[in-house]
């Protein structure tokens, strides 16, 4: 008798180990847990830059330094980022040092995590969602960037739209701006949504509030100087990265300025045209799903056309995969190549996890934009009707 039992308590076992695994205490768990090990790496390693560039930008504005200069006796590269930022980052700049990192880290890791939990998606996908991102935001929290925010900000921008919360909405639009300023398109959202006008009234409390934020620490003649230095860094070739889809393409088909140049002036064109395509046809066919879509549209969009895109930028793209395929009314099968391909490709093949030879040829062509674009076409054709019915996307 004994033996046929066993199989029951074989299932019982792994249901037990299912129901572990989805559970969003233990996913938070996993989370916590990585996120320490890799501030205990940077602390180790004394690898930790850009935090101290986020740091030292609170005390350079307070003392009245210029902003956007390098400060090679500190660090190296240079400080991106809105005038205001500096001012949002002093609860971890005014922390010693290495307990101010792991804060940063911490924060950045459990505001993900909550943007995860506030997806419409049933808890069943949210689960798989969490597991999907969870190597793709360790490679970003390793560089202590402010791109598992950035993220987490945009998705909620749109989150809280569709719970008419429309003053969250547009603090979360003037969050990511306030950060790196691009991520506020994700406001664009609000056209598809009712009760607009409230939404742009508090986006420009939230605007004028935070772009005044510095005054409490200089003059408004300094402030208007540091966003011309701002505007004149963004504006230069001196943060140009070859992460994106343009980078990818450089490399593969060979070329080089001044050749390159105008390639990337035309490949920006289209990119364009293809957001305005995406942005016409939400507003005439009211595609079934399109919200969601349209997040998952434009955190891939910034990414792979952006010119300042490194390694690190890709949680938001891969964030914007994640939402996408659950999103678009895919086949389980697509779903699943989609998103085992980006898996492999993009938060995989950069790192030691694969073989010498595979992270090489990944880095080397940076293919990390490919299985997002692949995504961002599969967005744009959904979005332009195919496979969809139009309904009213407007919740009542």
């Amino acid at each position: 008798m004994t033996p046929l039992a066993l199989p029951a308590a074989g299932n019982s076992c792994r249901s037990k180990v299912s129901l572990c695994l989805k559970h969003p205490v233990f996913i938070a768990t996993i989370y916590i847990v990585a996120t320490i090990i890799l501030y205990i790496q940077a602390i180790t390693t004394d690898r930790y830059n850009n935090f101290i560039i986020f740091r030292s930008s609170f005390y350079h504005l307070v003392h009245k330094l210029p902003l956007y200069q390098v400060y090679s006796a500190e660090y190296f590269d240079y400080f991106l980022y809105h005038p205001s930022f500096p001012v949002l980052f002093a609860p971890f700049a005014l922390l010693p040092k290495e307990l101010g990192l792991l804060a940063w880290l911490l924060a950045s890791t459990l505001i993900f995590l909550y943007m995860v939990r506030q997806l419409p998606f049933t808890d069943n996908i949210k689960y798989i969602i969490s597991w999907f991102l969870l190597i793709e935001l360790s490679n970003a929290i390793q560089s202590e960037q402010t791109n598992p925010a950035m993220a987490a900000f945009m998705v909620l921008t749109v989150t809280s739209l569709q719970r008419q919360q429309q003053g969250r909405a547009a603090f979360f639009t003037a969050l990511c701006f306030f950060i790196k300023g691009y991520g506020a398109i994700t406001g664009l959202a609000f056209l598809f949504f009712p009760r607009k006008g409230s939404f742009i009234g508090w986006g420009l409390v939230w605007f004028i509030a935070g772009s005044l934020l510095p005054l409490l620490f200089i003059s408004p003649q300094l402030l208007c100087q540091h966003y011309i230095d701002w505007f004149h860094l963004l504006t230069s070739s001196t943060i140009k990265e070859d992460g994106s889809l343009l980078g990818m393409l450089h490399v593969i088909l060979g070329l080089h300025a001044p050749a390159s140049e105008l390639f990337d002036k035309i490949a920006l064109l289209i990119a364009v045209v293809m957001l305005l395509h995406v942005l016409i046809s939400g507003l005439v066919k009211r595609v079934q799903g399109f919200p969601l879509m349209l997040t998952a549209y434009l955190l891939i969009w910034i990414v792979v056309f952006n010119q300042s895109t490194e390694s690190p930028t890709y949680i938001m793209a891969v964030t914007g995969v994640a939402i996408g395929c659950f999103a678009m009314p895919l086949p389980g099968t697509w779903r699943k190549c989609l998103l085992w391909f980006t898996l492999v490709i993009v938060s995989l093949s950069p790192t030691d996890l694969v073989p010498k030879f595979i992270n090489q040829y990944a880095i080397a062509l940076h293919i990390k934009a490919l299985p997002c674009t692949i995504v961002l076409l599969f967005l744009q054709a959904c979005i332009g009707g195919w496979g969809n019915t139009t309904v009213n996307i407007y919740k009542k």
